[in-house]
């Protein structure tokens, strides 16, 4: 068998259920608007509860600024997060909260124009489990000369913060605002448009007067407020004068015929060339990624009972060294945890491999933690090339996961490395279920033979 290297994990496409899932959050501002705005989500087991959420200052991917909870529906302008709703499913609960703070992420960019950080939020529950989110803002040059590169000086919109552009009870209350009769009053959605070019002459995209804006559920589905991104009138300015501000009209998302859920208040920043013509420097209201996300709106909030609740599990992975034409056998090892909440009993389990590497049984040896001594096997089929292994049904028989409790499973087929087999990395693959919850590779690094 080859030497085991360092371990690597795969990750369940789910952020839910082992991490958080992002609903939206302050992804683009310029440096004067250092701030961090987020919605997210978890599933925790039944009757769990956040103890604390915790998230990155500076933007270095440790969590070092505790976050206090407040009562929902506060909008306060500290370093706070609320939790705007519970839900519960049959085996889990759906927490769903809003966190707001003060950022220090205000390195000019320059000459690149924008730099990009990873945010990292850390929500610890009272089980003792953490989850963690990196949602990535970016971060635009606040400062512009004619000597800096082309994207450098882009238009932007203001996040507003604390109470620098009015509104009640402040400037930031439309960020996570919670709505239970589906009104959103006036002075939620505030609109303030910089160009650092703006007024001068001969450079592109040297005028700004206008934005697109749109209202977007969770789901992706716009609001009947704004079947398409609606063009809003603004003064583009170069300063960081507050006063040429434009706050939206009030809305019933009720009225309108809105279903209930959670909306992102979106916005794209244009801007035109001297001789009229839209700039290449503007942001492209077809394009969603384009869009600086200035608020949110919990309207009725319940979560969706839709959720995925299937079956969830990480899977260890290691990398083997081995020789083109070895007389030994190799072991692909998968170390497999129940990540999810519900127990994963017997279940279809397929393995692959690449040219020069081959199967040579029709079934898959494992052991279990309780006693990983004791070596138990699975039949399978064998494809005709011998590069594809199927069990159909593999007795995992794990338990959910959690603190003080290591379930695993190790299951390992049995392979040889043919004479012919290219030097280099070859991925021997695993997928769990039918449909499939999980995959992951292991690695063989191949040296040639003599």
């Amino acid at each position: 068998m080859g030497t085991p290297a360092t371990p690597q994990d795969s990750t369940p496409i789910d952020p839910e259920v082992t991490g958080i899932r992002t609903l939206g959050h302050a992804n683009r501002f310029a440096t004067w608007d250092s701030e961090f705005r987020y919605d997210g989500r978890v599933r925790v087991p039944m009757g769990v509860k956040i103890k604390e959420v915790r998230y990155s200052y500076t933007g270095n991917e440790q969590a070092d600024v505790t976050a206090t909870e407040v009562r929902r529906g506060q909008g306060g302008t500290g370093q706070e997060y609320e939790v705007i709703d519970l839900t519960f499913l049959d085996d889990a609960d759906l927490i769903t909260f809003t966190l707001r703070g003060d950022l220090n992420v205000d390195a000019d960019p320059r000459p690149a124009g924008a730099r990009t950080y990873r945010i990292r939020v850390d929500v610890t529950l009272d089980n003792g489990e953490i989850r963690t989110a990196n949602p990535e803002i970016q971060v635009l040059a606040g400062a512009w000369q004619k000597s800096d590169p082309e994207k450098a000086g882009r238009p932007f919109v203001r996040l507003p913060y604390d109470n620098n552009w009015g509104g009640s009870p402040n400037s930031q209350a439309g960020f996570g605002f919670v709505t239970d009769n589906g009104r959103v009053p006036g002075d939620k959605f505030i609109i303030d448009l910089v160009n650092l070019r703006q007024g001068q002459q001969d450079v592109p995209s040297n005028n700004s007067d206008h934005v697109y804006y749109q209202l977007v559920h969770e789901d992706g589905t716009p609001s009947h407020y704004t079947p398409t991104p609606q063009l809003q009138k603004a003064d583009g300015h170069a300063d960081s004068g507050t006063g040429r501000k434009v706050t939206l009209p009030g809305i019933d998302l009720r009225q309108l015929g809105d279903k209930t859920g959670y909306y992102r208040f979106l916005v794209w920043p244009q801007s035109v060339n001297p001789d009229g013509t839209p700039s290449s420097l503007r942001w492209d209201e077809a394009k969603p990624e384009d869009a600086f996300q200035l608020g949110s709106v919990y309207y009725r909030y319940k979560a969706p009972r839709g959720i995925d609740t299937g079956l969830r599990a990480t899977i260890k992975t290691r990398t083997l060294t081995a020789t083109a034409g070895q007389d030994r056998w190799i072991y692909p090892p998968f170390v497999i945890r129940n990540t999810g909440q519900r127990a994963i009993g017997a279940v279809k389990v397929v393995f692959t491999a690449p040219d020069g590497l081959r199967f040579t049984e029709d079934r898959v040896a494992f052991t279990r933690w309780e006693d990983e001594q004791h070596e138990v096997v699975a039949p399978g089929v064998l494809s005709a090339d011998h590069r594809t292994l199927t069990c159909p049904a593999v007795p995992l028989d794990l338990v959910p996961s959690g603190p003080g409790r290591d379930a695993w499973v190790s299951v390992y087929p049995a392979m040889e490395v043919e004479a012919t087999a290219p030097a280099g990395r070859a991925p021997v693959g695993i997928q769990l279920g039918d449909p499939v919850f999980a995959t992951a590779q292991d690695t063989v690094e191949i040296s040639p033979g003599d």
